[in-house]
């Protein structure tokens, strides 16, 4: 089985405001799913709330920071594969927060839920450019192919687009386990069937071939 884990937001974490911007700065959650020119993205935030604890996934604006715990735990299983931005966190007294953080960004997309068997459907193509909608929902149970994702930790989706990260078993099995706080997750099911582009994506498919002629 697999789980889709998604920021919290609640109160008990921390707020901060970055304290650089850069004018193109990608706003993407808790990932893109896409490795990106570091750059982009802000490298200092200061707290606009104190709190005692920093936990190891928390929210920012716009994006995600982690602790050194959490990138250890993702390089353990996909060393070299995700992004981790570091970021310098402030106490708003000015001070330094003690160890490290980073602006986590998963680097791997993949789609794996078996339609036929989940709660999904093709909605109305967009008005504009007529690429088809696949409505789908994080808040189902759907049904992902366990030959798709063998071998896979951490991936966000592609086609079949949900917010969140997909973590395997076995690392859901450690956040849980070694108590990483804080964020929220859906477990979804496994079955043995595999996953085919054409009978899960095949109208995108179809809607990109035609923007070739």
């Amino acid at each position: 089985m697999a789980y889709l884990i998604n920021l919290d937001y609640n109160s008990r974490e921390p707020q901060f405001e970055f304290l650089d911007e850069p004018q193109d700065m990608p706003l993407f959650g808790l990932s893109s799913g896409n490795i990106l020119d570091p750059n982009r993205f802000p490298t200092k935030a200061k707290e606009e709330t104190k709190k005692k604890v920093i936990p190891d996934i928390f929210s920012m604006p716009g994006l995600n920071a982690v602790s050194q715990r959490f990138k250890d735990l993702v390089e353990e299983f996909e060393p070299g594969v995700h992004q981790f931005l570091p970021l310098e966190l402030f106490k708003k007294t000015g001070e330094p927060i003690d160890g490290n953080f980073y602006i986590f960004n998963c680097g791997k997309r993949l789609d794996a839920v078996l339609n036929k068997h989940s709660p999904v459907g093709w909605g109305k193509p967009d008005d504009f450019t007529g690429k088809p909608k696949l409505n789908i929902h994080n808040g189902n149970t759907n049904y992902l192919s366990v030959s798709r994702i063998k071998g896979h930790h951490f991936w966000c989706s592609d086609y079949q687009r949900i917010i969140g990260v997909y973590v395997s078993n076995e690392v859901f099995k450690r956040l849980s386990k070694e108590k990483f706080k804080y964020f929220k997750f859906k477990r979804w099911p496994e079955l043995d069937e595999p996953w085919l582009p054409e009978e899960n994506i095949g109208p995108f498919l179809e809607w990109e071939a035609a923007q070739q002629y």
